[in-house]
């Protein structure tokens, strides 16, 4: 007969010291910018304007790299990296502190850095039609009023011109040449193909083509003008030439097909050789040599137009230089008669028609803030101190749950054939509490372990009181990691001490508070990239916003000691001394704790195995089935000399990204231990999601979005990702999963309320 047994819980309370430690406060200070990197910063709040981004609000949280992006893909030449105000911003956000669109003065935040447009004259202005002009010899942006125009003009004449030398080669005379001019062809050609034999039937086809009108008025002023070419599908002369391109990859290339302007008037009646003999104008021609074989092209026409608005009167050619191989060079665009109208050329030009030289307003950096430690009786260590009230300071009366017991043991009733009384049944046979009064003070009774059995205990807490550790009675701890400022979880860790692991998602680094500067008395990382804080980027990651960047023939790492297993326990010392005011024998004095006191730092544990695993991301695209520019250096430092295990990412490329794991042997007489992660190669490499922890350990990670604070991505016991999106109500959408065939959709769901009629 089974016995029914009732589980008892009871929480066993331990008080836990906070112990301070600090050196210092942070500080405000002040840095009045007069003069500012008026090149980059110019262009930039062109595009802000020109965008209608000027206005963007604090709870957008919009990082000034998004923005930097955003603006060079639109045509915006914003270089971050010469410009101080932009390089120590541009991993924080951009918002507009000023609401009005139309005002005497607006006001925004960069950053650290606040930001003000006034006007001159002291009469309200429309913020949105500011055009920025100069920069004074204080390096303030000069702003007239004026409003730039966009206009596209599509491509709507061509003729695709073909030269065949039938007794020798092109580079001499064409005299004996066949030329034919078709104006029906869909499309915009250039190809050559000369053997350099004395008598050999080689060709050369060139196209030329021209827009509608482009009328620019008198006085205005090109900011931008391209040209937008797209690669044929069908190829160039399929099906013994398939690509619309070749390319360097291809064996004896060499780019020859050059972009140019019609140096002469030219009409559909014009006849084939007049076509083929029209030279390129004067000015900027553009080499076309694509990286891929069905890539488009577009030409900067900018500094053309900028010289003469009337340039491109007679339109464009696309034609070779003098070849001297025996290869094809072609280049295969679609004309405007192509079907798919998504494929026709076009020029996209912005202007300012009539500028004015009259300064209405300017922009000038007001203030930087930056933050600094000093010292300061602020953040001083009541520890240390010789006389402190600890409850004042917090340093006692900390109560922490220490221990969970369960209770065992036999019910009343035993057998189960007998008729059941639920109001009466049930109860605990000779039960006994776990704590016994004791002259009028609650103590826990001599724990017989066949009843009252505790099944885990707590061994390491944080500041905030969070739990970070416990072990249950075989001995086997559990860990969890805190980041965000200690107050979400990051990784939770099965079979593995609090010291054994770590996690680093690169996340959390700009995460602030409710000020400016909110480091006050910061906690120390235990593991901590904190001196890469500028190499962090939001460009690419493989969660989350961020990940670690590390230019060609750069390096990036940590060190960690290794330690002998020690006991998690720690002893304080009461000190009394003699009372002489109150009638009692001894007050206390004082209470001394040793360094087991407080939190132990990333420090893996000697004689252990122990995974290292990563994500890597190379700049460049690969060649391959892996990534072969990178790689991570893992050193093990012994008195008899050290171990190097050089680590290289495995497994198939996933949306840009390649894992590493890597499993290594600690040796018992091990003292240090140091990961260095490397570019080797001749680009740029992104490392993310960087995970340490004991062979025989399981652990999980988490993301979330700095801003919100949303759960973003959680990494699995392989490190692989499951990412959360949510809606602009911050309702979660979609969910998806990271696996060795890529990214998979697992559920996606839309909800709505309806309106009551």
């Amino acid at each position: 007969m089974k016995h029914m047994k009732r589980y008892f819980f009871i929480l066993i309370y331990s008080c836990m010291m906070i112990i301070m430690l600090a050196s210092g406060t942070v500080a405000h200070a002040q840095d009045t910018t007069s003069s500012c990197a008026c090149s980059c910063v110019k262009p930039f709040f062109q595009y802000l304007i020109a965008s209608h981004r000027l206005f963007t609000k604090e709870t957008d949280h919009i990082l000034i790299s998004t923005l930097v992006n955003d603006a060079n893909k639109a045509g915006y030449n914003v270089s971050y990296s010469g410009c101080p105000i932009l390089s120590k911003n541009i991993n924080k956000y951009f918002y507009a502190v000023t609401t009005d669109t139309v005002g005497t003065a607006y006001k925004a935040r960069l950053g650290d850095c606040a930001i003000v447009l006034t006007t001159t004259n002291n009469q309200s202005v429309v913020f949105s039609k500011l055009l920025s002009k100069d920069c004074d010899n204080s390096g303030n942006v000069l702003f007239t009023y004026n409003l730039p125009v966009h206009k596209i003009y599509k491509v709507n004449k061509s003729t695709v011109i073909t030269a065949v030398n039938t007794d020798t080669a092109l580079y001499a005379e064409v005299l004996n040449s066949t030329f034919t001019a078709d104006t029906t062809s869909s499309n915009i050609v250039a190809a050559i193909y000369d053997h350099g034999a004395a008598v050999f039937q080689g060709y050369q086809i060139k196209t030329l083509f021209n827009t509608e009108t482009i009328a620019i008025p008198t006085g205005g002023e090109v900011i931008s003008a391209k040209l937008h070419l797209f690669a044929k599908p069908e190829g160039f002369n399929p099906p013994a030439y398939p690509n619309a391109h070749n390319t360097g990859a291809e064996k004896y290339y060499e780019a020859r097909t050059f972009i140019a302007s019609c140096g002469t008037k030219w009409d559909y009646t014009t006849s084939a050789r007049d076509l083929y003999s029209i030279s390129p104008g004067m000015g900027i021609q553009d080499i076309v040599a694509p990286d891929g074989n069905f890539d488009n092209w577009v030409f900067d026409m900018t500094p053309n137009m900028q010289s003469d608005p009337w340039f491109y009167r007679y339109g464009f050619m696309l034609s070779n230089y003098i070849y001297l191989d025996s290869t094809v060079v072609y280049n295969t665009f679609c004309s405007q008669k192509y079907s798919d109208a998504g494929k026709q050329p076009y020029v996209d030009i912005t202007y300012y028609p009539n500028p004015d030289s009259s300064i209405v307003a300017q922009l000038k950096v007001d203030t930087c803030f930056s933050c600094s430690t000093v010292p300061s009786s602020i953040c001083y260590s009541a520890v240390t101190d010789t006389s402190v009230n600890i409850f004042t300071y917090g340093i006692a009366g900390n109560w922490r749950p220490y221990r969970s017991y369960a209770y065992y043991g036999d019910r009343s009733e035993t057998d189960p054939s007998l008729a059941t009384n639920i109001r009466r049944d049930g109860t605990i046979k000779e039960y006994s509490g776990f704590w016994k009064m004791v002259n009028g003070t609650w103590k826990p009774q001599s724990q017989d372990t066949g009843r009252w059995v505790w099944n885990s205990e707590t061994t390491l807490f944080n500041r905030r009181g969070l739990e970070l550790e416990n072990k249950d009675p075989l001995g086997r701890f559990n860990a969890g990691l805190y980041g965000y400022d200690e107050n979400l979880p990051v990784a939770v860790i099965q079979n593995a001490k609090f010291r054994e692991s770590a996690f680093d998602g690169f996340e959390d680094y700009f995460f602030v508070g409710s000020s400016a500067c909110d480091a006050s008395c910061a906690v120390p990382r235990s593991f901590d990239f904190s001196s890469y804080k500028n190499n962090l980027d939001s460009t690419e990651q493989h969660t989350g916003k961020y990940s670690l960047r590390i230019a060609k023939d750069s390096s990036a790492g940590i060190s960690a000691s290794i330690l002998p297993d020690t006991s998690n326990t720690f002893g304080l010392s009461f000190t009394t001394a003699a009372n002489n005011c109150l009638p009692t024998d001894s007050v206390l004095k004082s209470i001394k704790a040793g360094k087991d006191a407080l939190l132990p730092g990333f420090s893996p544990l000697a004689g252990k195995k122990i995974v290292i695993s990563a994500w890597v991301k190379e700049a460049q695209a690969c060649i391959g089935d892996t990534y072969t520019g990178n790689q991570i250096g893992i050193v093990i430092g012994r008195a008899a000399g050290n171990i190097t295990v050089i680590a290289k990412p495995q497994g198939g490329i996933i949306e840009g990204w390649q894992r590493y794991e890597q499993v290594v042997d600690v040796p018992a007489d091990a003292t240090t231990l140091s990961i260095n992660m490397q570019a080797t190669g001749t680009s740029t490499v992104y490392f993310d999601d960087l995970r340490i922890h004991p062979y025989n350990a399981n652990m999980k990670s988490f993301v979330y979005d700095p801003g919100n604070l949303r759960l973003m991505a959680e990494l699995d016991e392989n490190n692989y990702a499951t990412m959360y999106e949510y809606d602009d109500d911050g309702t979660l959408i979609r969910l998806k999963k990271e696996t060795e065939r890529g990214i998979k959709t697992i559920s996606e769901t839309r909800s709505a309320l309806l309106k009551e009629e």
